[in-house]
């Protein structure tokens, strides 16, 4: 890897791929570098049911599988299941990030990885990300739902 370039992690459900996701996985892309790498973590599904109260649209390695495809990404893995904080351990210590990029509405997942790199001793940038367009996986599903 060059000089430039840095590893990149984010996460998410990406349930159903939408223009917001596309810019936040470009823009945290841009924040690799030139010859950085964009490092995308899927939500297993027993997260999303906890977290979103619902079940996935797609199974998490299906949704692995479109993040996979899409170009700013360079790797994808399916989160585990069980304990958020040791997971959370589990893949800063396998990725070893220079960047970790959360969305505007991942602040509990935010705030558990923070309070675990202070535990780790690692001291990793963190970036929250901006809404880049008023739309969901949530809003899309309850407009169909609707129609």
């Amino acid at each position: 890897m060059g000089k430039s370039g840095k590893i990149v992690l984010t996460t998410g459900v990406f349930d159903i791929i939408h223009p917001g996701h596309i810019r936040f996985l470009e823009e945290a892309k841009r924040l690799a570098g030139k010859d950085g790498r964009l490092i995308v973590i899927v939500a297993c599904d027993s997260v999303v049911r906890k977290s979103k109260g619902r079940s996935p649209m797609f199974r998490a390695r299906d949704r692995a599988l479109m993040i996979s495809r899409l170009k700013p990404v360079d790797a994808v893995y399916v989160g585990r299941r069980g304990r958020l904080e040791k997971n959370i351990s589990w893949f800063l210590k396998k990725i070893r990030p220079d960047i970790l990029v959360f969305g505007y509405d991942q602040e509990s997942v935010m705030k558990n990885t923070l309070k675990v790199m202070g535990e780790l001793g690692l001291r990793i940038r963190v970036v929250k990300m901006r809404k880049f367009y008023d739309i969901s996986s949530s809003k899309i599903i309850k407009r169909i739902k609707k129609s």
